[in-house]
């Protein structure tokens, strides 16, 4: 097992072999091709230690990924590093309280009955226009309509955010070519334009909004800078538009291929649920994530040295045989489903708590209408990333509408 194994795994489908391979194979393997002196886990163990200790930092991500631009570029991007994804202490426990305050769980639970009607009404459209592509569909539409909701933004302005938003991922990518460079460099104008006008607004007239709560919002008497505003409020587009869109479509597929639960997954809520936690564990959205060891560090057995970059390997984390039993088996009734698939500690993901409910609505919606559907897996389309695992074209086809349930 070598880095050909790590490779394959992160290919955009990522191949289940290379991963279950993984999964069981060494606890640490170099990985040059993925930056000089990478270091990939791969084993659940070592991936969880990684993400609570505080001697792995997340800022030098940031800085990391910016100097592999061009200068112009990374001055241009330089407010990245403001992202609470890529802040440690004591900046991270500040944006997160700011943040906390604004993304309350009171904002969450408002948003449960709109999102079930929305699920409903856009997989039930979908059915009537007699299918199509899924992924930029239905799957892709429920969260920009509740990240808009959640954020106040401009409905008629959705279209616009959703490429930018598509565009600025890029910088996550290890290797950008000039084409993909000029896109991330006019989708973060674009939207840096328009949150500098929204937070305005917002700070003239506040709404009921998250960006408003994130305006006006003090951690320790002070209010977040110009940058970090602007900053994590792009952060908070992108993350909850486009992860969640990434699994909304990863539950398309195993909807069609475990059609048979639609019973189980519309009558049981709980039963849904599980079946969310198993697609997040087996086909969620992160690959991967990154840290820098703070100081050298003895790790499973290999010396990780001060300033080395280390890659957690969630996907095959995830099908570790030392964390799960039957590891490749889907089974939505596992019990506990202790996955890294949302991260977990200070840098878990902000907004888990919405995409589950967002992605609960969707299957529940779906399966109700799934005896309908036909696919040729052979046309489904993935996007090309190393970081995320995206189905980006479900060519979904409905035969017989008059076999949905309801």
């Amino acid at each position: 097992m070598n880095e050909r194994t790590v490779l394959e795994a992160l290919e955009p489908i990522g191949s289940s072999t290379a991963l279950d391979t993984l999964a069981g194979g060494p606890r640490a393997i170099e990985c040059p091709n993925l930056g000089s002196g990478r270091l990939v886990f791969p084993r659940y163990r070592e991936v969880r230690q990684l993400m609570r200790d505080p001697r792995f930092l997340c800022a030098p991500t940031a800085h990391g990924m910016l100097e592999e631009l061009p200068i112009d570029l990374r001055e241009l991007l330089g407010p990245v590093a403001s992202w609470i994804l890529y802040t440690d202490p004591p900046a991270h426990a500040r944006l997160r309280s700011v943040m906390s305050k604004a993304f309350t769980p009171r904002h969450i639970s408002m948003l449960r009955e709109p999102i079930a009607a929305e699920a409903e009404g856009l997989v039930s459209s979908f059915v009537r226009a007699s299918g199509g592509d899924a992924a930029s569909g239905p799957a892709d539409r429920l969260p920009v309509l509740t990240i808009s909701r959640l954020m106040g933004l401009d409905p008629s302005a959705s279209a616009q955010l959703k490429n930018w938003s598509d565009d600025v991922v890029l910088l996550t990518e290890p290797k950008l070519s000039a084409s993909e460079q000029a896109r991330l460099a006019e989708a973060w104008l674009g939207l840096s334009g328009y949150f500098a006008e929204l937070i305005n607004s917002r700070r003239r007239s506040p709404g009921q909004d998250v960006v408003s709560a994130m305006v006006h919002a003090e951690a320790d008497g002070a209010r977040l800078g110009e940058d970090e505003l602007l900053a994590n409020c792009i952060a908070l587009l992108v993350g909850g538009h486009e992860t969640t869109s990434s699994l909304l479509s990863s539950l398309v597929l195993a909807a069609i291929e475990h059609r048979d639960a639609r019973e189980r997954v519309t009558h049981d809520p709980a039963y849904a649920a599980g079946f969310v936690e198993e697609v997040l564990r087996l086909s969620g959205p992160s690959k991967i994530t990154a840290r820098t060891a703070a100081c050298e560090v003895l790790l499973a057995g290999t010396r990780v040295r001060a300033g080395q970059r280390v890659i957690l390997l969630q996907a095959s984390a995830n099908r570790d045989p030392e964390a799960f039993a039957d590891p490749a088996e889907f089974q939505p009734a596992r019990s506990p489903n202790p996955h890294v698939g949302f991260g977990l500690g200070a840098h878990a993901c902000f907004g888990a708590a919405l995409a589950r409910m967002q992605a609960v609505a969707f299957l529940r919606s779906l399966m109700k209408h799934i005896d309908s559907f036909e696919l040729d897996p052979s046309q489904v389309r993935w996007k090309p990333s190393q970081v995320l695992r995206t189905p980006a074209y479900i060519p979904l086809r409905v035969t017989s509408p008059n076999r949905s349930h309801t």
